[in-house]
């Protein structure tokens, strides 16, 4: 007959077991059937642990194998979830990581439904948030219905999905931090052993070191990807730039390598598209490099010294959009810095040709022209001005017709303006603007813009002798003072100025009384006497016998409108002489 040692050879079954206990004792065995049968099934049930206890150790041994290998640590998680729900015999098994300030299941194993994968829990509420908290295993026999565990709606609703009842949670730390937490999951009430608790805990401890290698790698990957794209963009746009591309060229590179057009705003102006936002963030810029992000507009800096030249732009930016802009700024600073110099360059070239025009004979009429930047078939009107800031200078330069060449001399901006009649500029004149301009014209080759230049500088010069500040005239455009336009004109004035006010003014310089600026001011307000005593900053007596001494010295007919408006021309021209000679 068959022994028990037989039977527990085989791997008997316990029901094969208590067979053999049945024939034993229908064949005449007594009591000690019974204790050998009582033995077999202790004996039996040891072996069964020690077999269950070499199987975890073999996965356990299985996965520090891999770990050390550790070709892709997230196949290496999602087994370790696997062999917990293997070894504990549970019906579900799911990892819940730390992300940012909840948890996040994103691996499972045994779910009956998608609605686990993805879920987000509050740190305030189910099994795996307060083993977290505490850095220690924690369990239940019937999540459902146990009173100390704080409940979320969208767990319940996974958890009645899955119909969780038992439920074991261990923590997964590695270096004193807590990563997230391994759980196992019955769908019947289930009570938890010590050496469950444990194994679950030994593979928690393989997932937190699997866990923490792959962000590790994850890491490095990122840099060597990083320092890769940033080599390989600097090559790219260090080629454009010595293959002498512009400013153009370089955003093309850049937009085909980011994820939408990038833009170059200059500083000092508003660019078309999102004016609103770049104008305060191009004037907030101080000389910082780092990128800016406002209203989903990534804003990074183009810095020459400490200059800012403008920015580039990109909406809804990535992270390698931001590389790529850092990049991108120096190598676009270095071409705008030099089209910069090259422009000045230009542009000297062309002010001194025009300079040359404007001041002395020319010697080759066509080459001098094209160098500065006229054309010889063309007409053109010469313009004078005295700008009372650079940003009149600037607003100026703006407003001059297409076409128009600028130089500046000293503290005066010259403009040769491709406009045969001077009246088309006088007539649309901004007298607020706060620049006053003589023009001359038509110049109908090189050899009148010299003489254009005289005449438009002879009319600012008479402008800013009368204190008409703001104006554009030319010199027919000055009437009676174009007298005082030539040396001639200036001496007919002192003669008529000696024989009508001659007395006033040997008077003046007698008694050290202004005479002449009281005539001045009371015929300036139409011979209202408070009114001049009010801008003489006198008494209207002491204004009544200064009139009387100019009645004295003028005869009583010098009030007369026709005498009274020969004399008030008279005084503006002899105020205007000083500032002429």
């Amino acid at each position: 007959m068959t022994s028990w040692l037989d039977l527990l050879l085989d791997d008997a079954s316990p029901d094969a077991l208590a067979r053999h206990h049945d024939e034993l004792r229908a064949a005449g065995g007594g009591t000690a059937v019974d204790r050998d049968a009582h033995s077999a099934l202790r004996l039996r049930s040891l072996l069964e642990q020690r077999r269950q206890r070499a199987t975890e150790l073999s996965a356990l041994n299985d996965i520090a194998r891999r770990l050390s290998t550790l070709h892709d640590p997230d196949d290496l998680v999602r087994e370790v979830v696997g062999q917990a729900r293997r070894l504990l015999g549970v019906d579900l098994t799911y990892l819940a990581l730390v992300e940012g300030d909840h948890l996040r299941i994103d691996v499972a194993d045994g779910a009956l439904t998608p609605q686990l994968l993805g879920l987000r829990i509050p740190f305030d509420t189910g099994i795996a948030a307060v083993v977290v908290a505490r850095g220690e295993p924690v369990w239940t026999p019937d999540y459902r219905t146990d009173p100390d565990i704080s409940h979320d709606a969208d767990a319940d609703r996974a958890a009645t999905a899955e119909n969780m009842r038992g439920l074991l949670g261990v923590p997964l730390g590695l270096h004193g931090r807590v990563l997230g937490a391994l759980l196992a999951c019955k769908r019947q009430e289930r009570s938890f052993s010590e050496e469950e608790i444990a194994l679950l805990s030994a593979l928690a401890a393989h997932a937190a070191v699997a866990i923490d290698n792959a962000r590790s790698a994850q890491a490095s990957r990122a840099t060597v990807d990083r320092l890769e794209r940033t080599l390989h963009w600097d090559r790219r746009l260090t080629r454009v730039v010595l293959d002498g591309g512009g400013v153009d060229d370089l955003l093309g590179e850049v937009t085909a390598s980011s994820s939408g057009e990038v833009v170059f705003a200059y500083a000092g102006e508003r660019p078309p598209a999102h004016a609103d936002v770049l104008g305060p963030v191009l004037a907030a810029l101080d000389g910082g490099s780092t990128a800016t992000v406002v209203d989903d507009l990534l804003v990074q800096p183009v810095i020459a010294g400490r200059r800012v030249l403008g920015a580039l732009v990109l909406a809804g930016a990535s992270a390698d959009d931001r590389l790529l802009l850092e990049r991108a700024a120096p190598p676009l600073a270095l071409v705008l810095v030099g089209q910069e110099a090259v422009e000045r360059a230009a542009r000297l070239t062309r002010d001194a040709h025009l300079l040359d025009l404007l001041s002395r004979p020319v010697v080759d009429a066509a080459r001098q022209l094209r160098g500065a930047g006229l054309d010889p078939a063309r007409t053109y009107s010469v313009l004078v001005a005295r700008p009372s800031t650079p940003a009149a200078r600037s607003r100026l330069v703006a407003a001059l017709p297409e076409g128009s060449t600028v130089a500046t001399e000293g503290g005066r901006l010259l403009a040769a303006v491709p406009v045969a009649d001077p009246e088309a500029l006088i007539g649309g004149w901004d007298d607020s603007a706060g620049i006053t301009a003589g023009i001359a014209g038509p110049a109908a080759g090189a050899g009148d813009l010299a003489r254009c230049r005289l005449r438009a500088e002879q009319a600012l010069e008479t402008l800013v002798a009368l204190d008409r500040t703001g104006q554009l005239t030319s010199a027919e455009g000055l009437g009676v003072y174009q007298v005082l336009l030539s040396e001639q004109g200036r001496q007919n004035v002192r003669s008529m100025v000696e024989r009508e006010l001659g007395a006033v003014l040997a008077e003046e310089r007698h008694r050290s009384v202004p005479l002449a600026r009281t005539l001045h001011a009371f015929l300036d307000h139409g011979r209202r006497p408070a009114a001049a005593a009010t801008e003489l900053g006198v008494h209207v007596n002491t204004l009544y016998q200064r009139l009387a001494v100019l009645d004295r010295l003028l005869g009583e007919n010098w009030r007369e409108p026709d005498r009274a408006l020969d004399l008030h021309l008279l005084l503006r021209l002899h105020r205007a002489l000083p500032r002429l000679t």
